[in-house]
């Protein structure tokens, strides 16, 4: 997640700069997603005490609580689940206490970190600034179909009394339309739900826009602000992002974070 070509990244922690961030006008907010220099991250990827020292090196890079951080077992499915600081830590040091059956998160508690793993799905980042809620996503090409943005968007609005066209969003690094090729079968699916401009043909294969299909449903659910959420780095094209499509069961997984900062307490 950090990098400074001037400084060792084995031993600087917290002055290594982020390689991805939420949006930097996004006041009031801390988030972004680790890179393949901090080792395998999901779990899954290696033994529970290899993930779990991974983890604690990089929260320290990442300065926030290890106690608040909360975690899920994604399933590649559409439920979203409100935390608090009760299910603080959650997840983080052992896979056996992950939120179950959940790909999606949203707090508006200073006392949580957002936490999910990726490998090519994309991290999608919902904030509302004036009622200081905030919602992280796991979207893999599954999910996106199923409609989890718009899922994400209609739980965290209906919860917190907020309205879609008031929300902010970032979509972190995922897999590029190019390095993406699918099946006719799922191309077809997905240009019936989300239209046309969501698959590309390359030498006369699909190749699926998981970015376009994600703000697709995300205008539709009223997010306005997805006109101006820049298209995320590709995660098969370069190796500092971990990518299951580029190196198989050797992807070692990243994670997301989003927290809120102003009474993050220490």
């Amino acid at each position: 997640m950090f990098t400074d070509a001037s400084e060792d990244t084995q031993t600087v922690t917290k002055k290594q700069t982020k390689a991805w961030s939420v949006p930097p006008q996004w006041v009031g907010v801390n988030g972004g997603i680790s890179t393949t220099s901090s080792g395998a991250l999901a779990w899954g990827r290696g033994s529970v005490p290899e993930i779990a020292k991974n983890r604690l090196d990089w929260a320290e890079k990442a300065d926030f609580i290890i106690g608040f951080a909360v975690s899920l077992e994604q399933v590649h499915g559409t439920r979203i689940v409100e935390v608090t600081a009760a299910n603080g830590g959650a997840g983080f040091l052992d896979p056996a206490t992950r939120i179950s059956a959940t790909d999606g998160l949203f707090t508006r508690d200073p006392n949580v970190v957002l936490l999910t793993s990726h490998a090519d799905c994309a991290p999608v980042f919902l904030y509302h600034p004036q009622a200081r809620s905030i919602g992280l996503i796991h979207a893999g090409w599954r999910g996106t179909l199923a409609g989890i943005a718009a899922s994400a968007v209609t739980t965290q609005c209906r919860a917190h009394d907020l309205r879609p066209c008031d929300l902010l969003v970032a979509i972190g690094p995922t897999i590029g339309t190019v390095n993406y090729p699918v099946g006719e079968d799922v191309a077809a699916q997905f240009v019936a739900k989300f239209g046309p401009n969501v698959v590309t043909r390359y030498a006369g294969c699909p190749h699926l826009d998981v970015y376009a299909a994600l703000i697709v449903d995300l205008l539709r659910a009223g997010v306005t602000d997805a006109r101006n959420c820049p298209r995320p780095p590709d995660t098969f094209a370069n190796p500092i992002w971990s990518s299951y499509r580029r190196d198989g069961e050797r992807a070692g997984g990243m994670l997301a974070y989003f927290n809120l900062t102003s009474s993050m307490s220490e």
